[in-house]
């Protein structure tokens, strides 16, 4: 009988152990969840919340000028080398209502900093101040910037120190009627800065927003051939590339703001990259990019070999009169200019009812997407949209003008 319980008692205890031993294993596995804001040009949230469905991230909520989530480490680390259409992932910290300059002070100032900075790092805070008691950004950002470093210099007998330019770690203040709203920044440098564009033309887009428009476009890379007629240095082809070839966009960036952090894992990062790499796809795609300007082709093929897309990509000079695709089944993108930034409006005319000619005359069985500010001009295509979709491009109300030219008529399309 005292054999058998000794043999009872070891059994259990060898159990509780293993249990033990197990839940140590599952916990250190464990990441803690945070609520992140990926931010994105305005008109471009739905978008931005397919990509985060895309990327695993279901539960999403959309809002002006970016998607809500919750995700742990890993989704931080895998939004940023993924996300094609984002420009900020932001982590937030704190949230808290204020009435005085000194709340916002008081408030900050509790947080537990030295979870995020140590006295050798350097940070800066932008401020995004709207409707509320404490009015200045400028004033709003010294206030958390002073908070911060008071907070860390008393804990550690020394503080951080402020780089605008180049920080270790940024901080986001949003103050909106009067509820403030701190978070990190895990991007630093914006997303749509890719690194691959090293040449650009003065009016291009950002990377981000043509890589939303060819989402919005509907372009099916394995049964329509791409075509950007006036592509200036390249990016919706380039966009067009990397999406259709599989590459994460975060490939070509030096540096992201996470890699700065306390506690950063350079392993699961690594793997993340090395899975990144090994998932690009070798396809064989048709992509036409051309301009009338030398200058620009020149600057397009320069940006598409740092991208790696160089051999995806058809470059030719060639003014958009002579235009003329040799296949019923395309899309066509294009950022035509429209009186900002470049030329004058009355110049314009004549161009717009071109793009309107060549699309009814040249580009049967084809869908158009043309991406404009100026819907004065945009009258002049002379054709009826599919839909027009509110874009911002930087401080420009813009729509991108969707067309749809049909081989025959409509009637015998449908049938």
């Amino acid at each position: 009988m005292l054999k058998l319980h000794n043999l009872i008692v070891n059994t259990i205890c060898l159990i509780s152990i293993n249990f033990l031993s197990l839940a140590i294993d599952i916990t250190r596995n464990i990441s803690p969840m945070y609520n992140l804001f990926l931010s994105c040009v305005k008109g471009l949230e739905s978008v931005c919340a397919k990509e985060l469905k895309h990327l695993g991230i279901s539960d999403t909520n959309e809002t002006v000028g970016g998607v809500l989530f919750e995700g742990d480490l890993n989704d931080i680390y895998r939004v940023n080398l993924w996300s094609r259409t984002g420009m900020r992932l932001l982590v937030k910290l704190e949230q808290f209502s204020i009435s005085t300059q000194q709340d916002l002070y008081d408030n900050v100032h509790k947080y537990n900093w030295i979870d995020i900075l140590t006295p050798q790092m350097t940070f800066a805070v932008d401020s995004f101040v709207t409707n509320s008691e404490l009015n200045h950004s400028h004033y709003a950002s010294l206030r958390v910037k002073d908070a911060i470093v008071d907070s860390i210099r008393e804990r550690k007998g020394r503080r951080p120190s402020v780089d605008v330019s180049n920080p270790d770690v940024k901080i986001n203040l949003y103050l909106k009627d009067n509820i403030a709203t701190i978070y990190l920044d895990s991007s630093g440098i914006p997303l749509h800065k890719r690194g691959y564009r090293r040449k650009m033309h003065k009016a291009s887009l950002n990377e981000s927003l043509s890589a939303g428009i060819i989402f919005l476009s509907d372009w099916n890379s394995s049964e329509q051939q791409f075509y950007d007629p006036m592509c200036g240095s390249g990016t919706f082809c380039i966009e067009a590339a990397l999406l259709a070839t599989n590459t994460a966009p975060g490939l070509f960036r030096k540096s992201f703001g996470f890699q700065h952090w306390i506690g950063f894992d350079e392993k699961l990062w690594n793997d993340l990259v090395e899975k990144a790499n090994t998932s690009k796809l070798n396809e064989c795609i048709d992509i036409y990019g051309s301009d009338v300007s030398l200058a620009s082709i020149a600057m397009a093929k320069h940006n598409s070999s740092v991208a790696g897309v160089d051999n995806q990509v058809n470059w030719k000079v060639r003014n958009f009169s002579r235009f003329d695709p040799k296949t019923n089944n395309g899309l066509i993108i294009t950022n035509p200019p429209y009186g900002e930034r470049i030329g004058e409006e009355t110049d314009l005319v004549e161009l717009y009812k071109l793009i309107g000619d060549t699309f009814k005359q040249k580009c049967s069985g084809f869908n158009a997407s043309v991406f404009t500010g100026n819907l004065e001009l945009a009258k002049n295509i002379g054709l009826k949209t599919t839909a027009r979709i509110p874009l911002k491009n930087g401080n420009i109300d813009c729509r991108l003008l969707k067309y749809e030219m049909y081989v025959g008529s409509k009637k015998h399309r449908s049938e």
